[in-house]
């Protein structure tokens, strides 16, 4: 299989108030430090002249770099592995960050997708969540990277936020479609430990959305979405034709993939391990020592239940050819019961080549994926 490349940018403007990615504001001092340990890294890499086809630069906000820093990243990793010629390239970048100059640069650099971190078009709601952009901004920031070149473009939203009503969720999607993006990644808000909106919940300040009325939500994206002629091609992605993001998929179907920078995951098919989460540690080691802050063998019990429940966030669920062709026996085997169990509640579909989520499913997707853990 060919390899997914992921860098990780730690670097953001401003720590938005859902946030629990490890970013940091104020940090420009190590900028130009990090790119050159990245690189140090990148060119260390075991795994040096191996194919692969994606390359992911995420953060973070990876277009805080200047274009130049980004070139020498992306030379660094075409120097020690073999990219395809059509490989996907996809770099984050938040509109604030980005302007057609910028947007043209990293086309030259052979950039080819971009993910826009909009999250709204509602001004009020980008200033409740911390953001630093306006919505006109950010429809801006479509429009040059489209200008520039880069037509495979790709957008965040978010809905099941405090304050947020069906009607501004249905304006968010609606102006979506009116922009030429060809990819969305629309997500219900999760709350997470530790972030500044799971404190101000804790303490009263705000209060989320009625179950309902997040459901709701999320049943109008879905049905907008394909209104506008988006397919729903995992639990928060929708594309147009084939542009569902290939280097996103590859997580999703249990392919090798490779993280380079602070707190970045890697996958190699039978281990998982992640790097140091310290930006100066990081920068001192990478290129010269280890950098892996924990690993964790995959033994084949894991290995399945990993497959199965990364496959059902795809629409398309789980193949059970290829199932028996990676892990030589038949699902049924391994999980016949658990399948009965949710196809009889109506949270899995049988398919011609598996199963899959039903529409139910969708709505209680994290209570079918533990299922599967046995």
């Amino acid at each position: 299989m060919r390899l997914g490349l992921y860098v990780h940018i730690p670097f953001c403007r401003h720590k938005c108030l859902y946030c629990d990615f490890p970013s940091y504001a104020g940090l420009e001092r190590y900028y130009d430090g990090y790119v050159q340990a990245l690189c140090r890294d990148i060119a260390a890499s075991p795994y040096a002249g191996e194919e692969a086809d994606t390359i992911y630069i995420g953060g973070g906000t990876p277009s805080l770099l200047a274009a130049g820093d980004i070139d020498c990243i992306l030379k660094a990793l075409r120097q020690t592995f073999r990219m395809t010629s059509h490989a996907e390239i996809t770099v984050e970048a938040n509109p604030d960050s980005l302007d057609y100059d910028k947007a043209a640069a990293l086309a030259d650099s052979g950039v080819n997708r971009l993910s826009l971190g909009i999250q709204s078009f509602s001004d009020a709601m980008l200033a409740f969540l911390g953001r630093v952009h306006t919505a006109a901004q950010g429809e801006a920031a479509i429009l040059a990277a489209y200008d520039a070149g880069i037509h495979n473009l790709s957008l965040d939203l978010m809905y099941g936020l405090p304050h947020q009503g069906l009607a501004d969720v249905c304006r968010d999607v609606k102006r979506l479609s009116q922009l030429p993006v060809v990819h969305a990644s629309i997500y219900s808000l999760i709350v997470e430990d530790g972030t500044q909106l799971k404190a101000g919940l804790d303490k009263g300040e705000w209060q989320l959305p009625p179950d309902e009325a997040t459901e709701t939500m999320a049943r109008t994206v879905h049905e907008a979405m394909h209104g506008y002629g988006f397919h729903h091609y995992e639990i928060s992605s929708y594309a147009k034709g084939s542009f569902e993001s290939h280097h996103n998929s590859k997580y999703w179907t249990y392919e090798p993939y490779l993280g380079f920078g602070v707190s970045a995951h890697s996958f190699d098919g039978k281990v998982r391990w992640a790097n140091v989460a310290n930006i100066p540690a990081y920068i001192r080691q990478a290129g010269k020592g280890s950098i892996v802050a924990e690993s964790v063998a995959i033994d084949a019990r894991r290995a399945v239940e990993d497959y199965c429940f990364l496959a059902l966030r795809r629409r398309v669920g789980i193949d059970y050819g290829d199932y028996a062709r990676r892990f030589g026996k038949s699902i049924e085997a391994d999980f016949g019961p658990v399948i009965d169990q949710l196809v009889c509640q109506g949270l899995l579909e049988r398919t011609a080549k598996g199963c899959c989520l039903s529409e139910e499913g969708l709505g209680y997707g994290n209570y079918v994926f533990s299922k599967f853990i046995r």
